[in-house]
């Protein structure tokens, strides 16, 4: 009994270990820490999609994110979402991103977002989508995107 406990213990341990790689990713420094990425499918003729995710600067000095990139769009840019007190939603761009140390930055639904344009095939749930985050110290670090149900609103805990 125990062993058959154990022997399925490791295959769940190995079935979700993708899963947990996908959820953080670090710079070769240690000083970045990228969490909680997703992206919601797209449907067929939507050349749109936008990215969310955190960052986290574990290092003693300010990160600075000054672009992103992706083979699957021509336009990739980050992008703040703010509502005026007459309810309109308006989309800006963004030249970088501070990041001070020990502090984190969400980007989500509502807020700040990595905005894809021109996409050129969609984005399909159960997919990944590499994309390359770009800091002013020229250090690249590259992700991977899971693909999450276009009606998500995050992925799940």
């Amino acid at each position: 009994m125990k062993r058959r406990f154990a022997q399925g213990a490791l295959i769940l341990q190995l079935a979700l270990w993708p899963l947990a790689a996908l959820s953080q990713q670090a710079t070769g420094d240690g000083d970045i820490i990228v969490e909680k990425l997703w992206a919601r499918a797209t449907t067929p003729g939507n050349k749109a999609a936008a990215v969310y995710l955190t960052i986290r600067n574990t290092g003693q000095n300010q990160i600075d994110l000054i672009g992103v990139r992706t083979d699957r769009a021509s336009i990739e840019t980050l992008h703040k979402t703010t509502t005026d007190a007459q309810g309109s939603v308006r989309m800006s761009a963004l030249a970088n991103l501070w990041i001070a140390p020990g502090e984190s930055v969400t980007l989500e639904p509502g807020g700040l977002h990595v905005m894809l344009l021109d996409l050129d095939t969609p984005l399909i749930e159960g997919e990944t989508l590499p994309l390359r985050l770009k800091f002013y110290d020229g250090d690249d670090l590259t992700v991977i995107v899971p693909i999450l149900p276009s009606d998500t609103t995050g992925p799940q805990p």
